[in-house]
């Protein structure tokens, strides 16, 4: 039954995301600045265009499309939850519920801060969003308030399993490197945003990957929550493929961050987070290197600013695509494996 009730929550969350997306994709491009709809945009002198490393944003599409799949995903996990409780309603105040809340409440706290950042941007002279400094705040009081409710809960890591090591006790130190994960993995996930269906395509994966290692893990029934994403994933990737007609914006990149980080930290597998997001990883990585470089030898690494826009520059949005895809289905097979070790 409670495979059941996982198929009923990705198929909501696909329903509901169709039908919120449809209400929302035209009021979305009504806020689509006249900047961007004629491709004008900060000045190349003006101090918000210096800010390296900045996501390369394509002109005249709608963002905040992440708003859609947090909506549907939100209403699927309710509805999905229902009816596992029901079927075992020893769960209904067990731990799991709040394992379940964790992990949700992680990315509805990254989401907060890419809204904030996405708000920004409907501002003519602000059209690159929060300042690096602001944005850095938000999220890490998102990944502080993660981290001290994880604690509160007693679900928090204090270790992480390594192939080849074993499991490697981390004491006093992983608090702040679970908080340091998931703001790492949010700036890498905001990076990867704007390319037609990466995060999304990306986070599709994994949330199956995820399925998977709750399974083996023996969190069955929080599986609810990956499986309503995943639906809710695939519902948006109808707009978020190329040619994309909506973008997920810093919120919906944000939110998917806070979920492939935080709902592996509820369960107290940091490790499984940390392959997951592989491909958000290379991409945070590729930022990383672009701006050292152009720090150090005054020139950029990439000359397309990005790896995604490096990618498709050399084949395509399509490409872009497949590749991150790619990465995240090698992540989640090291994820697997790494939940069976």
């Amino acid at each position: 039954m409670i495979r059941f009730a996982l198929i009923v929550a990705s198929v909501l969350g696909f329903a509901l995301t169709t039908a919120v997306g449809n209400l929302l994709v035209p009021l979305l491009r009504a806020l689509v600045p006249p900047e961007k709809e004629t491709g004008a945009g900060a000045k190349p002198d003006s101090p918000e265009s210096e800010r390296q490393p900045e996501p390369p944003e394509p002109r005249g599409l709608p963002t905040m499309g992440g708003l859609c799949f947090i909506i549907g995903t939100l209403a699927a996990v309710g509805v999905g939850w229902v009816v596992v409780c029901l079927v075992q309603p020893e769960l209904l105040g067990g731990g799991l519920t709040g394992r379940l809340m964790l992990g949700l409440g992680s990315g509805f706290l990254f989401g907060a801060a890419g809204l904030a950042d996405d708000l920004a941007r409907l501002r003519p002279r602000q059209v690159l969003g929060l300042r690096t400094g602001p944005r850095l705040a938000l999220e890490g009081a998102a990944a502080l308030v993660t981290v001290a409710a994880l604690y509160l809960n007693g679900a928090m890591p204090t270790g992480l399993t390594l192939p080849g090591v074993g499991y490697l006790e981390l004491g006093g130190a992983a608090a702040p490197l679970w908080a340091v994960m998931l703001m790492a993995l949010s700036e890498s996930a905001r990076m990867s945003g704007p390319a037609d269906g990466a995060a999304a395509g990306a986070a599709f994966v994994a949330m199956l990957g995820l399925m998977g290692a709750e399974t083996i893990l023996g969190f069955f029934p929080l599986a609810v929550l990956p499986a309503a994403l995943a639906g809710a994933l695939m519902a948006f990737l109808l707009w978020n493929f190329y040619p994309a007609r909506l973008l997920p914006g810093s919120v919906g990149s944000m939110f998917l961050a806070g979920a492939v980080g935080g709902i592996p930290l509820s369960i107290g597998r940091a490790d499984i987070a940390l392959a997951l997001a592989l491909p958000f990883w290379v991409e945070g990585l590729a930022g990383l290197l672009q701006a050292l470089w152009r720090r150090v030898r005054r020139r950029p690494l990439f000359r397309e600013g990005s790896f995604d826009a490096w990618l498709c520059r050399r084949g395509g949005p399509v490409t872009v695509f497949y590749v991150f895809c790619a990465l995240a289905l090698a992540g989640t097979l090291a994820a697997l494996r790494t939940a069976q070790l």
